[in-house]
């Protein structure tokens, strides 16, 4: 099945909005850190942020709301128009965004930080759902890669937040990124239309046939043994993910010191350029491999946790700076992140049209909360082993063991799910490869459920 013109420019405006959703997260972590100190430059100056109050509004003060939104998100882009879902969410989060480059002290920060994170929960379940139905089966994890590399893109334009700020202000630097969301927000306004549900005709010729129940809803994902994997090895792979965006630029500020402003351009390019390959050429691979196996879809992520442990390794034990960011680190993010694409291809193809949001909102939930948690273990960790004298050097061997442990353990997991693919479903290869999810359904569980299931 081909693919029109039009999937293609759906998907460009949802991955870009991604992009700048990240971008917009991701902006205070490195405007917090700029050398200088004084109010035009630094909003630790200007609005007076501790390290502590730092720690909360990178923290709970963004997934507060962001992880408790999004079970809400979830269930509403599988019942409500995910067009205008987006739309909103683009629309509050940057609004708040612009409040906090008004902002004059730590509360105003946490508040509209708050509804940052609010808003930001809105966009990717109804974004997900629609690339689902805008692409077909055998499309899926090559498209969902290419709106994941929006996570490295809007990564690296956040590192380039340091030079903006420098150069123009941190306000200014706010509003600028708020005023891309703005325009973003118009266009994705004005041009995505909202698809029929369903990815097969059938679907598209019953608009009105009974949705099930959130409760339904989420016993449909959480008895899916698949989907409850999935979720499982997702969460301890992002543990591994939060140990590096976190604590690598305290790793590089301890070890090597003198390389400030190479380390703020160079980690924009590896991020973005890096993670945009292994995203894009992660899908696409797992699409061209399930043609003939079709379990590939988790084979890849494991091959992803196992290959990237080396070069992590490298980046953290190297002991020549640019070894360490441009083979350690770039080989680490062009192997690590092709994951994400053929994981959420494999949940929406286990799960009927309208449970797929609340999955990808479950999801996230999940994988937010075990990341952070990991970020706050390792935090613990690593002021334990200061306080006994260790010296602060030893965060090198804190963030590789800790990527090590959770990579592997999750590659486990991506090994043990491929054995919940049966065997005898159709590859990509075969025509009928739309007509059952990748997870067989047990039993109904209520009547909405019987009557949705007649949809996949």
């Amino acid at each position: 099945m081909g693919v029109g013109s039009y999937s293609w420019f759906v998907l460009l405006i949802l991955a870009s909005i991604y992009a700048q959703q990240q971008w917009s997260r991701y902006s205070l972590n490195y405007l917090y850190n700029v050398s200088a100190d004084d109010d035009k430059t630094s909003i630790a100056e200007a609005d007076h942020i501790s390290y502590a109050n730092y720690g909360i509004l990178t923290g709970y003060g963004f997934s507060a709301t962001f992880c408790i939104a999004g079970l809400f998100a979830g269930r509403a882009a599988d019942i409500m128009s995910r067009r205008l879902i987006v739309f909103s969410g683009v629309a509050i989060w940057n609004a708040a965004l612009f409040m906090i480059g008004y902002s004059t002290n730590f509360a105003l920060v946490l508040c509209w930080r708050l509804v940052l994170g609010l808003g930001q929960a809105f966009s990717n379940p109804a974004s997900y759902s629609l690339i689902a139905d805008y692409f077909p089966e055998e499309k899926r994890a090559m498209a969902n890669g290419l709106f994941a590399c929006g996570v490295y893109i809007g990564g690296g334009l956040a590192s380039l937040c340091i030079s903006m700020a420098n150069g123009l202000g941190w306000r200014a630097t706010c509003f600028l990124i708020a005023v891309v969301g703005f325009i973003l927000a118009a266009v994705e306004g004005l041009f995505v239309k909202e698809p029929a549900r369903g990815s097969n005709k059938k679907a598209a010729q019953e608009p009105d046939k009974p949705k099930r129940s959130f409760e339904d809803a989420l016993r449909t994902i959480f008895s899916n043994r698949l989907v409850v994997l999935v979720f499982a090895a997702s969460s301890l792979r992002f543990m591994g993910g939060y140990a590096i965006a976190g604590y690598l630029p305290t790793f590089y500020g301890i070890v090597f010191p003198s390389y400030d402003d190479q380390y703020s351009f160079i980690n924009a390019y590896v991020v973005a350029s890096g993670g945009f390959l292994s995203s894009w050429l992660g899908g696409m691979i797992a699409d061209e491999w399930r043609r003939t196996e079709v379990k590939a879809r988790m084979y890849l992520p494991a091959c992803g946790c196992f290959f990237s442990l080396p070069f992590i390794a490298v980046c953290c034990l190297a002991p020549n700076f640019y070894v360490s960011i441009l083979i350690g680190l770039f080989l680490e993010y062009l192997v690590a992140e092709c994951w994400f694409g053929p994981v959420v291809a494999t949940m929406q193809s286990a799960l009927p049209p309208d449970c797929r949001a609340l999955a990808i909102a479950c999801f996230t939930l999940l994988a937010t909360f075990f990341g952070s948690l990991a970020s706050y273990l390792i935090g613990v960790v690593y002021d334990l082993l200061l306080a006994n004298g260790y010296s602060p050097k030893i965060i090198q061997w804190i963030v590789l063991w800790s990527v090590v442990i959770s990579y592997s353990s999750s590659g486990a997991l991506f090994v043990y799910g491929a054995a919940l693919v049966p065997s005898d479903q159709p590859t990509l290869a075969s025509p009928a490869n739309e007509a059952k999810p990748l997870l067989k359904k047990q039993e109904p569980i209520s009547a909405s459920d019987a009557a949705a299931e007649n949809e996949v």
